[in-house]
């Protein structure tokens, strides 16, 4: 709402003399625009001049000249001196929906703690269920994983239940609630005795931390502080003051800060993404079980991705104790299930595995709670998925070739053989270990798979400095057999480096991907590509600059507000027609709900990965 334009009910007129505690209109510190803040001081400077200290309702602080504050006057017929009605101050409000549901509260205990009709008019009957879920462990002081499947609304969950038990309103009286006691007193009101003194911590990966602040600000009038960049020093004085109710941090903050946060008394900590705490040996690990606090809440749409090695873990960060430890639970739990799961499995293998699955099931149950999207499916869209097959163009098959008319491809591909000895041996466990530069075969499989990997999505990714020294080396002597064989590519690269990159005679997924995005420019569809390998983003980025399209990228080089910003661009701009995203950046927790279409250029090793890019977007994948 633009406040430089207040409705006829209220009038704005510049005064002469102000005093702390008043209400004024001031510039916004964003757009410069009008809105409300109080003044907390008046100093005058060296010059004479005189400057107001105001605070906004986000709690910033800014020197205004005097002369720029305006005072707010009541009219006749209204008894309070705002510039907005009640309606006007609810949080959430979203015009363009109808509600759901009746406006009225959703009780959570007899306590009177409930979810405000504010937000509950906006939720369904399985978020409810999910808010009652967190609130039940949360008054018995233990943790809980919430498991629902990705775009069911975990964060409007937590939301609700945040709502509920910091006695929100999502009204005016939440503004009121959230002022200084100072300010209160001056305008003759009494700090409320209902307010919460409770503190909650929420722990997010980077690429959503600013989309946490957002939906907070959406959804309620919540004191939050962001614990995050060079900030974070200043804003953790602030914590420790208990001047919020929510803190917002990542992953790696919480490992630069942990005795500073493990100081202080969290009434929870909640954990978005709780799957990166799968690995026992892992750093992240360590500091999340360090971290103090009874109640954990874990918030994960993929808890289990490779291994059941990896459920264990988070549950005994959420749970300490519940699956006993991981020897044991290897043996009552994972191995059975493993071992039943195998395709040479005896029935009474597959009657075990069964049993410990069922046992493990019971187990979890009251701890944590996984719905999918059945739940909504008459309400989303129609999907098709479709796995396109793309041919290798002439080059790529020739540079394939060549790589597989290697030394090292042959010493691979005949490893498995015995050894020419007679000692009775495989090659690799004799004679051959190793390649003539004393690589073992071992670490060549890797290598050279990754190599074919790149010629097969684009022949130019072999020119892209790779991460690994060694995976370079090995791609510097491809490029100088293949490369030989092709004098003019190695020129056109070195001449017109951009022309010859985003060629698709040099990729055949480029050709099938400059078809399909024809297509989807006919048809006004929002395309969301996504690439595991940046490198493979750059090229497919200098594709869109040569061909003159619109585009965006998103990747984890990408700063947590510029992500928003792009999100919110591509979801709302109508000539901003794709989206260039890296599989691990853009695959967790961003939505695009503007997107129709989803290419996976390269689908990764890991299917949990793309599970979760795919889940970005609105309607059809590929």
């Amino acid at each position: 709402m633009d406040l430089s334009a207040p409705k006829p009910r209220a009038e704005t007129a510049g005064k002469d003399i102000w005093h702390p505690g008043e209400r004024c209109l001031v510039p916004s510190p964003e757009n410069e625009k009008l809105c409300e803040a109080s003044i907390k001081s008046i100093i005058v400077d060296e010059n004479g001049k005189s400057f107001a200290i105001v605070l906004y309702s986000d709690f910033q602080e800014k020197k205004v000249p005097l002369k720029k504050l305006q005072e707010v006057k009541s009219v006749k017929d209204c008894s309070r001196n705002y510039i907005f009605d009640d309606e006007d101050l609810e949080k959430p409000y979203f015009p363009d929906r109808k509600f759901p549901s009746a406006a009225i509260a959703f009780p959570l205990s007899k306590d009177g703690e409930s979810i405000p009709y504010t937000i509950n008019r906006y939720l369904r009957d399985y978020q409810r269920e999910g808010a009652q879920f967190l609130y039940g462990h949360f008054i018995r002081g233990r943790g809980c994983i919430l498991g629902d499947d990705m775009g069911l609304g975990k964060t409007v969950q937590v939301i609700s239940f945040l709502a509920a038990v910091l006695h929100k309103r999502g009204t005016r009286e939440d503004i009121e609630n959230n002022m200084p006691e100072f300010l209160l007193r001056s305008l003759k009101k009494e700090p409320p005795l209902s307010i919460s003194k409770k503190m909650f911590l929420i722990v997010a990966p980077l690429s959503v931390l600013y989309n946490w602040r957002d939906e907070l600000d959406t959804w309620g009038y919540f004191r939050v502080i962001i614990l995050h960049g060079n900030k974070k020093d200043n804003e953790l004085i602030r914590v420790k003051q208990r001047k919020c109710e929510i803190a917002l941090t990542t992953y790696e903050t919480l490992r630069l800060c942990l005795d500073d946060l493990n100081s202080l008394e969290w009434s929870a900590v909640i954990v978005d993404e709780a799957h990166r705490i799968k690995n026992p040996k892992a750093r992240v690990t360590e500091v999340m079980k360090a971290l103090k606090c009874n109640v954990r809440i874990g918030l994960t749409g993929t808890i289990l991705q490779n291994n059941m090695k990896e459920l264990w873990c988070v549950m005994d960060w959420a749970v300490p104790g519940l699956l006993g430890s991981r020897i044991h639970f290897k043996k009552q739990f994972s191995d059975p299930v493993e071992h039943g799961q195998r395709h040479t499995a005896t029935k009474r293998e597959l009657a075990t595995g069964r049993k410990a699955m069922q046992k493990l099931a019971k187990k979890m149950s009251g701890w944590f709670l996984r719905r999918t999207k059945t739940l909504i499916k008459d309400q989303l869209p129609k999907k098709e998925d479709r796995i396109v097959y793309c041919s290798l163009t002439d080059f790529q098959k020739a540079v394939y070739q060549t790589v597989l008319e290697t030394e090292d491809v042959t010493l691979i591909l005949q490893s498995s053989e015995p050894c020419t000895c007679s000692s009775g041996r495989k090659r690799r466990n004799c004679c051959y270990k190793t390649n003539s530069r004393g690589e073992t075969v071992k670490t060549l499989y890797f290598s050279y798979l990754a190599v074919l990997q790149k010629v097969a999505n684009h022949v130019a990714l072999l020119q892209a400095a790779s991460t690994s020294k060694q995976q370079e080396m090995i791609i510097k002597r491809i490029c100088d057999q293949v490369f030989s064989r092709f004098p003019d590519y190695v020129q056109k690269s070195k001449d017109a480096a951009f022309q010859t990159l985003s060629d698709p005679k040099y990729s055949g997924k480029m050709k099938v991907l400059e078809q399909l995005l024809n297509h989807c420019r006919k048809n006004n569809d929002k395309v969301l590509l996504f690439s595991f390998s940046t490198k493979l983003l750059d090229v497919l980025q200098q594709y869109c600059m040569a061909s003159g399209l619109d585009y965006r990228r998103l990747d984890g080089s990408t700063k947590s507000e510029e992500r928003i910003k792009i999100v919110k661009e591509f979801n709302s701009t109508q000539d901003v027609n794709i989206c260039l995203v890296s599989t691990m950046a853009g695959g967790l927790g961003l939505n695009f709900v503007g997107a129709n279409v989803v290419v996976l250029f390269d689908p990764t090793w890991n299917p949990a990965n793309d599970l979760q890019a795919i889940d970005r977007y609105n309607t059809d994948k590929i």
